[in-house]
């Protein structure tokens, strides 16, 4: 029996990106570590915004890195005549066409799904925006501390009786991106099987609100506003982090099987009788009797004597890891999440992994991410544009030749 060598899930379909920032970009590099050739747009002036946000390694900026691996790059100017043509030649062969502008702006640019569409039916064209195509709020733009915040995400995150915190990490625009990619995918099997295109209108606003999940759920049938419970589950006590012995904080999450275990390994083998806790209902029901008694017996081992006593005993638990706990954990390691790649002028860039493990069809890191303008040339051959007309879009700044990342960020 023969192993088939990995498939490129996505071989043969073309993307024009002319989104920026985070969400879209996001998308198109998923995208593209699954086979996809993907053009990223910028502007020959103005540039993708991430390109200068810190930190840099010789001029590359870490936060362009992460979204823009793999892809092709091009830089027009599409509110030039001459631009504008560029860009509906390259759509025109385009199976994918993705735009995080403002809704409306792309249809002011000569972009919108209707000009799109009248050159190529069988488009997939993606829209991302802050509040969606429709509504009162559609017109607004989004970012994502904004969108934690207006989507009640916010509301929900911190410590009980305190202010709301913001997730460091840009869930709302991660998300959004993963959605995106969700959504293209479906697009591209429904077109398979009926040859039809169509129009993805994706809201980071709605995004939000359906990771709520089934906190949002429990709103909805109970009318009931949310506190913050912090590291706690208000629907199943106790599940918290404990501080220990030693200063160091584990997240414990006892089921009601491994319940009369827990209760014996803190010390406590009546709590397994005590009417107030016997169940999960009477937990929660009596959290404000229950969490003060178990933080104060945690206190009387360190955490790796409890993590080796809970493990053994099937109960759930996990420290709170720092990022270095993170990328030196085995895990991480075993499971290939830590990357690196080349990159022109710069060298050695480290990169997070896509987590999809596919025995057919895997993602990879397929080329680093594009110097400014890298591969204009390249792209316009690739459309009929002769050496002249290049040389001419380059000289009447329609379009922008390669510029090193030294040149772009700053050099560190």
């Amino acid at each position: 029996m023969t192993t088939q060598p990995p498939q490129d899930m996505f071989a043969g379909v073309k993307v024009l990106d002319l989104s920026r920032g985070v969400a879209g970009p996001l998308t198109s590099m998923m995208l593209a570590e699954f086979g996809a050739d993907v053009i990223f747009v910028e502007h020959p002036r103005s540039k993708d915004e991430s390109r200068v946000w810190p930190p840099f390694k010789g001029g590359l900026s870490a936060y362009y890195a992460t979204n823009n691996r793999s892809k092709r790059t091009i830089a027009v100017d599409m509110k030039r005549p001459e631009g504008l043509e560029v860009i509906l030649d390259l759509a025109r062969g385009a199976d994918v066409v993705m735009q995080n502008f403002t809704p409306g702006a792309a249809d002011r640019l000569g972009v919108g799904y209707e000009a799109i569409r009248a050159i190529n039916p069988r488009v997939i064209y993606h829209s991302v925006s802050g509040y969606g195509q429709t509504g009162p709020d559609r017109g607004k733009r989004g970012y994502d501390p904004v969108l934690q915040a207006g989507s009640g995400f916010m509301s929900i995150t911190g410590e009980k009786g305190r202010t709301p915190v913001k997730s460091m990490a840009p869930v709302a625009d991660v998300s959004t991106g993963i959605y995106g990619f969700a959504a293209i995918q479906g697009a591209l099997y429904y077109r398979e099987r009926t040859g039809e295109g169509q129009h993805i209108d994706l809201a980071m606003f709605d995004i939000m609100v359906s990771m709520l999940s089934v906190i949002g759920s429990r709103y909805l049938l109970t009318g009931k506003v949310p506190e913050r419970h912090g590291t706690e589950n208000p629907q199943r006590v106790p599940s918290a982090a404990f501080k220990c012995a030693d200063g160091v904080y584990l997240q414990a999450v006892p089921g009601q099987r491994q319940w009369p275990d827990f209760c014996r390994l803190l010390g406590h083998p009546e709590w397994i009788e005590d009417e107030r806790f016997a169940t999960p209902y009477a937990r929660v029901a009596h959290e404000e009797v229950l969490y003060p008694l178990v933080h104060e017996a945690m206190l009387a081992k360190p955490a790796a004597q409890w993590r080796q006593e809970f493990d053994d005993h099937a109960i759930v638990c996990g420290p709170i890891n720092d990022l270095k706990a993170v990328f030196e954990h085995p895990q991480t390691i075993a499971r290939g999440m830590i990357q690196s790649y080349e990159a022109p002028g710069v060298g050695e860039m480290p990169a997070l992994n896509l987590p999809w493990k596919m025995s057919k069809t895997p993602p990879s890191i397929r080329r680093p991410p594009p110097r400014f303008g890298e591969h204009t040339v390249e792209i316009l051959k690739e459309i009929g544009r002769t050496d002249e007309a290049i040389s001419a879009l380059i000289q009447a700044g329609v379009v922008a030749d390669m510029v090193p990342h030294a040149q772009v960020g700053p050099a560190q």
